[in-house]
C-alpha cells in the first residue's frame, strides 16, 4: 500500500486552513486510518478530521468506515442509490452479499433515520444500495459534497450501517 501526505496546506484556501486529503490512492499514516476506507477523494477539514478521530477512538470499528464524498447520483431523490467501491465490497462485504438482502440503516444526523434498505453485489463487483436510500438521504439531510462515514456492522442476525455526515 502506498503512502501519501496525512495532509496537505491548499494555496486557494482562502481562511489558509489546514486541509487533511485522503482517497483511493492517498493514503495517511495516522492511527485512524488503518480504521477507513475512503471510497473516494475526501477533503477533509480539521473539523471533519476530529469528527473522523473521536468515532475511531469511541467505536472502533471491526468492518472499516466506508468515508466519502457524496455527489449527485448518491443523492438523487428519486432514483438515488449509493455504491460502494469494489476493493471495499471486495474485503468487507461480499461475504453478506451472497444473494440481495435489506439490511437496517440508521443515521442520527440531526432528525434520526432508521429504515431499511436493498443491498447487493452487482455485476461490476461493487455494492449498491438502493431501496429506500431516497429515504436515508432525506433524512439524514445529506447534501452534495457531504463527507458521510458508514459503519456497517455484524449484529445479531444480519449485515447493518450506520451513516453519519462528518461535522462542516
Amino acid at each position: 500500500m502506498a503512502t501519501g501526505p496525512s495532509y496537505i496546506i491548499l494555496s486557494d484556501n482562502e481562511s489558509d486552513e489546514e486541509t487533511w486529503l485522503r482517497g483511493p490512492n492517498i493514503h495517511g499514516m495516522e492511527f485512524f486510518d488503518k480504521h477507513c476506507h475512503f471510497g473516494n477523494e475526501v477533503e477533509m477539514t480539521k473539523a471533519n478530521l476530529d469528527h473522523l478521530k473521536r468515532q475511531v477512538i469511541d467505536y472502533k470499528p471491526t468492518i472499516p468506515y466506508y468515508v466519502c464524498k457524496m455527489g449527485k447520483t448518491t443523492n438523487n431523490l428519486t432514483r438515488g442509490k449509493m455504491t460502494f467501491n469494489k476493493e471495499y465490497t471486495e474485503e468487507h462485504l461480499k461475504n453478506y452479499l451472497t444473494v440481495p438482502t435489506t439490511i437496517p440503516i440508521t443515521s442520527n444526523t440531526n432528525a434520526w433515520v432508521g429504515t431499511r434498505v436493498r443491498i447487493n453485489k452487482v455485476a461490476t463487483g461493487h455494492a449498491v444500495m438502493t431501496t429506500n436510500w431516497p429515504d436515508v438521504v432525506m433524512g439524514a439531510e445529506i447534501k452534495d459534497e457531504d463527507i458521510c462515514m458508514f459503519c456497517f456492522y455484524d449484529g445479531t442476525r444480519e449485515l447493518g450501517c450506520f451513516v453519519t455526515r462528518l461535522s462542516n
